[in-house]
């Protein structure tokens, strides 16, 4: 938790990082998910939310046998926020195995326990604790005690995820047009809102006065 008045990470008497109460924690475990697939897809609130983990047609999808991120099932409108299938990135993978094996076995616990049908299983990928369904709304309350811990002030919005995977491709020096589709925006969008973090931002016509004219 971070100390705005000293300016550093809070710390017990012994010396130790203070951390918040383990509930606390477990409660904050489908936010824990939501940041990392924020920051490792790009994708928007909405679409986050909404996807499964076994293909459909009616919803976002993770293809974890392509490693591709489905962002629209195929019987969706499109619209002007565009959602392509996308290659999952790789820092991203690893989790994303690990939590559905989790969710597996969430899954017959809770089939056992009466929670769940025969047969039922958790759909979601960012999904309730206590029975496995989607998150019924925003989320909230969690990204605001997040933003505390971390000494974040309110402008730091949930789309600030997407705003910053973009400008990581830039600072990286990725394709243009590559890193366009990937996010799902025109060349010109990535450019106008991106583009001055790419490292050959404007570099030809920086380096045109080299020669004595």
């Amino acid at each position: 938790m971070w100390d705005t008045e000293q300016e550093t990470w809070k710390r017990s008497e012994d010396g130790e990082l203070a951390r918040r109460e383990r509930w606390i924690i477990r409660r904050r475990y489908p936010a824990a998910r939501f940041c990392l697939i924020g920051i490792y897809s790009a994708r928007r609130e909405e679409t986050i939310r909404r996807t499964q983990w076994l293909p459909t047609t009616t919803h976002p999808w993770m293809n974890l046998d392509a490693m591709v991120y489905q962002g629209k099932g195929t019987l969706e409108q499109s619209t002007k926020k565009r959602r392509p299938p996308a290659k999952i990135a790789s820092r991203l993978r690893p989790h994303l195995i690990r939590w559905r094996r989790i969710d597996q076995a969430r899954s017959a616990e809770l089939r056992a326990s009466g929670v769940m049908r025969d047969g039922e299983q958790i759909r979601f990928v960012v999904n309730r604790l206590h029975d496995g369904q989607p998150l019924a709304g925003k989320i909230r309350s969690a990204w605001n005690g997040i933003l505390e811990d971390a000494g974040l002030g309110d402008d730091v919005v949930r789309h600030s995820l997407r705003h910053t995977a973009a400008t990581w491709l830039m600072q990286a020096g990725v394709d243009m047009w590559e890193a366009a589709g990937w996010l799902g925006m025109t060349v010109e969008q990535l450019e106008a809102n991106y583009g001055h973090h790419h490292p050959d931002f404007q570099e030809e016509a920086a380096e045109a006065f080299g020669a004595r004219r």
